[in-house]
């Protein structure tokens, strides 16, 4: 039970909310109906501080379906401001000060991941924008800190910080896959479509109705080797038993902290930037002047440190692509100090990066055909003769009889039976009557309907928020974007976390081919694209989210409803301090530039434009080339994406990364040259262990030296987010006044 001061401080709170929505009025926002609601909510909110008892599981409810239809009602009817979020806020305050919850998720462990994942996000955003390959590395690791400063540390409370932090950053950066490329290709819009409450409207929309896309089908993806989960299991168990592993931690963040720190001030206190090495020098030694920021080394700890996390021979591939992009610099553009933006939109790192990406699918569908086998081959298997003990026979394959002809009619009408309506109506009746009970009987097992319903629902919701009634400015999408896209996404979702279960990595190519037909016949804006795969994108990455923490909490033992609230609880704090963090990078610093040059986006808004050239019989990157013939043009620019096809095809034969390729390519070189320190690290580290990758496909973390090198270049990572954070949202606060 709340305490009477902290009741007291809660109504004042919800009185300073109450003063500014009456402000709000004062400035004539008469016709504004949510200033009135969140007035009103504010009043209802003052008075259940003072004097009602805590929410039950029924009022829960009930906020959050007023939490809900309020977003929704404000964003579909173009009324989402400050007035309206502080409203929203101030209902979730509510509940997360007035609410008791039960272990492991307590309020230390929620407010613990909450503030965390502040962290992470920024850092996800950071690393998306910055360098477009993102590692969220070391949350568990400041959790587990957090907690034993405010008491005894427990595995299944920092599994809650965990799922809770890294659900809010990966929604974050799924947004920043796709959007920024506004900005860089369409930047006479951006000032006017690029605001926070579009940025919130589209991740609630995905997030809502994503959430739960892939959980009838989680079984299916038990028995893989989960290499990015397994490692970060181990570490919350053990972290509780390493007493050394905090104070690592800690100099990690204060170093990195104060260094970063210090570059900051220096940099307000003598206008220039320090970002790299040589450019940072230009005042002493004039020479580096004429090397742009983007040439050299980057003056950043967390990129240097994520050299270690991304491994030594993929930060070599990075490096070896700004190589590539370097002697593009030096030969076609004659060294000149142009800036990033410019250098980025050459023709020929496209097309380039284009032919790396294409030997990728290449490789991942002569991957899949491997995996098959034909009729006969699957015949001879059965019929070896086994060699193996008893208890091993046992447990070898079983071939049911087939069934007869006669039988298939009757199987027909038990699968109708199955699959009926009202079959469907009782299990929809008994989730609404007990949902507890529901899921208990059916161990946590939901039925696939909830998938095409939830995708249903947000169809419907799209169509209504961008093509009946579109709130957005200069943002029209079509209806049949969502009938074509909205059931791929299901497929997509499927193989992605296919992938991310088996390799660990997130990567998924069939949603974003939606954009071939959207461009060439349906004809749509660059922006109506780019939005619709950005929620596309988003939408199946909640799905990804709750998967990948669901089978956390099987790891650390923790339940499946817990681990969907702290999902929830990351998602909302994404679509709205998220989405502030992403606004504010945009409008203090803007994308494509130097210092975010968003690598991702620009690989997909160029091949956006490059598809609507073709639809119109242009040559993408021709106008680069003026009074050149489009023969010679074509010619000349196929050779890069040809060139790029062969780097990608060797990089996989020798089982290093072709997307790294790529990713060294699109960033500055400087980035990459920093990343190499951690790289080197990384290097020596596993030659002094003799590391050897274990056959359950992950890796082996238990080397002592290992874990302390992780721990203090997570502390690093931590560190500089920390700082940058605070700076970014600091200027861009400062911008706004």
């Amino acid at each position: 039970m709340p305490t009477r001061s902290t009741r007291t401080l809660m109504a004042g709170m919800f009185l300073a909310g109450l003063i500014y929505g009456l402000f709000a009025l004062s400035t004539g926002r008469y016709n504004d109906p949510f200033v009135w609601l969140a007035i009103y909510i504010e009043i209802v909110l003052i008075v259940a501080s003072l004097t009602r008892k805590p929410p039950t599981k029924l009022d829960l409810v009930f906020l959050t379906i007023i939490i809900m239809t309020y977003t929704m009602a404000a964003v579909m009817l173009g009324f989402l401001s400050e007035v309206a979020i502080m409203a929203i806020g101030g209902i979730m305050l509510y509940v997360g000060i007035m609410t008791e919850p039960k272990f492991p998720l307590t309020k230390r462990a929620i407010i613990t991941g909450l503030v965390v994942g502040l962290i992470y996000t920024f850092l996800g955003i950071y690393l998306a924008l910055k360098v477009g390959v993102v590692y969220i590395v070391g949350a568990e690791m400041l959790g587990a800190i957090a907690l034993s400063a405010w008491g005894r540390y427990t595995k299944e409370e920092n599994t809650i910080v965990v799922a809770i932090s890294n659900s809010s950053a990966m929604i974050s950066v799924s947004i920043l896959f796709n959007v920024p490329a506004i900005a860089i290709f369409a930047p006479e819009i951006a000032p006017d479509l690029l605001t926070y409450p579009f940025i919130v409207a589209i991740t609630a929309l995905s997030v809502v109705f994503g959430l739960l896309l892939l959980v009838p089908m989680r079984e299916r993806f038990e028995d893989e080797p989960w290499p990015q989960v397994r490692p970060q299991a181990e570490t919350i168990i053990s972290m509780g038993l390493d007493k050394t592993a905090k104070r690592t931690v800690l100099i990690g963040v204060a170093a990195s902290a104060a260094w970063v720190g210090a570059t900051k001030i220096a940099e307000g206190s003598n206008p220039g930037s320090l970002m790299a090495v040589p450019n940072m020098f230009k005042s002493i030694i004039p020479a580096a002047a004429a090397i742009p920021e983007w040439i050299g080394i980057t003056n950043s700890p967390l990129l240097a440190s994520i050299g270690f996390f991304v491994g030594w021979k993929r930060a070599i591939v990075i490096f070896v692509g700004s190589i590539a992009s370097i002697l593009i610099w030096i030969f076609l553009e004659g060294a000149l100090p142009i800036t990033y933006e410019q250098h980025l939109k050459r023709a020929e790192i496209l097309y380039l990066s284009i032919g790396v990406f294409v030997s990728v699918m290449a490789s991942d569908v002569v991957a899949s055909r491997k995996k098959k086998s034909k009729p006969e081959e699957f015949e001879e298997t059965v019929d070896t003769p086994s060699i193996e003990s008893e208890e091993e026979k046992s447990e070898g394959i079983a071939i049911e009889t087939p069934h007869i002809a006669s039988e298939v009619s009757r199987l027909k009408r038990v699968e109708g039976v199955l699959f009926s309506i009202e079959a469907m109506r009782e299990e929809m009746r008994a989730m609404a009557t007990n949902p507890r009970a529901y899921l208990r009987d059916s161990r946590g097992q939901l039925p696939i309907w909830v998938t095409f319903i939830s995708l249903t629902l947000y169809a419907i919701v799209g169509i209504l928020m961008f093509w009946i009634f579109p709130i957005f400015p200069n943002l029209h999408i079509h209806w049949s974007m969502f009938v074509i896209g909205t059931p791929l996404v299901v497929i997509s979702a499927y193989f992605t976390a296919r992938a991310i279960c088996e390799t660990g990595m997130l990567a998924g190519y069939i949603s974003d081919m939606v954009a071939i037909p959207a461009v060439l016949m349906l004809r749509l804006t660059f922006q109506s694209i780019t939005v619709f795969m950005s929620m596309l994108e988003t939408l199946q990455v909640a799905a990804i989210a709750l998967l990948v923490h669901l089978k956390l909490g099987r790891f650390t033992g923790v339940r499946g409803r817990d681990i969907a609230k702290a999902v929830s609880i990351g998602m909302v704090l994404s679509t709205f301090v998220g989405s502030l963090m992403i606004y504010a990078i945009y409008v203090t610093y803007g994308f494509g530039g130097s210092e975010f040059p968003s690598p991702a986006a620009q690989l997909f808004g160029f091949i956006v434009l490059s598809l609507q050239g073709i639809g119109n019989l242009e040559i993408p990157g021709a106008n680069q080339f003026p009074g050149m013939p489009p023969e010679l043009v074509f010619l000349y620019l196929i050779l890069f994406s040809v060139a790029g096809f062969i780097a990608g095809r060797e990089l996989g034969k020798r089982d290093m990364s072709p997307m790294s390729f790529v990713v060294g390519v699109l960033i500055p070189p400087a980035t990459a040259v920093a990343m190499l320190f951690g790289a080197y690290i990384d290097y020596r580290v596993k030659k002094q262990d003799g590391f050897q990758p274990d056959p359950a496909g992950y890796e082996i973390t238990s080397s002592p030296l290992r874990k302390k090198m992780s721990r203090t270049l997570s502390g690093i990572v931590a560190g500089e987010a920390i700082i940058v954070a605070i700076w970014v949202i600091w200027s861009a606060i400062i911008l706004f006044v």
